[in-house]
């Protein structure tokens, strides 16, 4: 027999229930069990390894939104009313959230270096609801790095054409190679605070001879004697960076002392550019270094 107790707000009700012994007993055993399954909970490791390895490979960065992407819910088969996400900068008060997938949550400031991190589930059909951490992690925060752009890149001959030039030289100028140096390095609130051009440290741009490939041509028959002469020609590199663009003077040095007159230099310039962009507050630094593959068709 199952008894049960109805309570309303005047009085409880005893209601007795005649079950056959075997289902009764299936019942209650089947209760304890979920019990002891819920009580006991497995690793995020055995119940979703997809998303154990998503939240494993997380990166969170300065200024940007907390996010996880990792769906333990449709993985592990839980009910998504029963997870919960909570997370904690570093020196402030834990902020609990709804668990949802892919998960956008507050701005990262600036003096967050770390960031605490749990998903949580509650079970709302266990007799015993005891919330149980499923997985717990402590992220270190890093900076966006800065990026390149040649889209609007061009070269222009400074050499040639009237211009001075010492004979066995030709040189050219590469304009409008561009870092975009406005990432976020810190929050206020909702607003999002990006780098200055005075938050870099930049490298002095040089030549990468490997993926540097140039020939001379008279109209569009090669010039040979001068194509060869650039393969051993010492090439000359200095740059200007001013307000975020790259100005970048190049000189091959060493040519035979013939006029360049009508002449054209095809192929590829590969410049090696290296940048570092300073979060200040944060005091943590990215840093993009890159070979920039420049097109050349000059004609002297």
């Amino acid at each position: 027999m199952l008894t049960l107790n109805v309570q309303t707000m005047k009085s409880t009700t005893t209601i007795q229930i005649t079950l056959p012994q075997w289902l009764l007993v299936g019942v209650i055993f089947g209760i304890l069990l979920n019990d002891r399954l819920i009580a006991q909970p497995q690793p995020l490791e055995s119940l979703a390894p997809k998303a154990a390895a998503s939240l494993a490979a997380t990166v969170l960065y300065f200024g940007d939104n907390v996010r996880m992407s990792a769906d333990i819910a449709a993985e592990a088969n839980i009910p998504t009313n029963e997870l919960s996400i909570a997370y904690k900068f570093l020196g402030d008060e834990r902020i609990e959230d709804a668990y949802r997938m892919p998960f956008v949550g507050a701005l990262i400031p600036g003096y967050a270096r770390k960031i605490e991190m749990e998903i949580s589930r509650k079970p709302l059909l266990a007799s015993v609801a005891k919330k149980q951490v499923l997985w717990s992690n402590t992220y270190e925060v890093q900076q966006i790095a800065p990026t390149f752009d040649a889209s609007k890149a061009s070269v222009e001959a400074t050499s040639g054409k009237g211009k001075s030039a010492k004979p066995g030289d030709c040189s050219f100028a590469i304009k409008g190679l561009r870092v975009d140096f406005a990432k976020p390095v810190d929050a206020d609130k909702n607003r999002v605070i990006t780098a200055l051009v005075n938050d870099l440290e930049v490298t002095d741009p040089e030549a990468d001879a490997g993926k540097t490939s140039l020939q001379f041509f008279t109209a569009n028959t090669l010039d040979e004697k001068l194509s060869n002469a650039v393969k051993s020609a010492m090439m000359s590199v200095s740059g200007f960076f001013d307000s975020g663009v790259f100005l970048v003077n190049i000189t091959l040095k060493g040519l035979p002392k013939t006029s360049l007159k009508g002449k054209t230099l095809r192929g590829t310039v590969g410049i090696k550019l290296q940048v570092k962009l300073l979060n200040r507050r944060a005091m943590r630094s990215a840093t993009a270094a890159d070979t920039i593959l420049v097109p050349i068709a000059l004609t002297f």
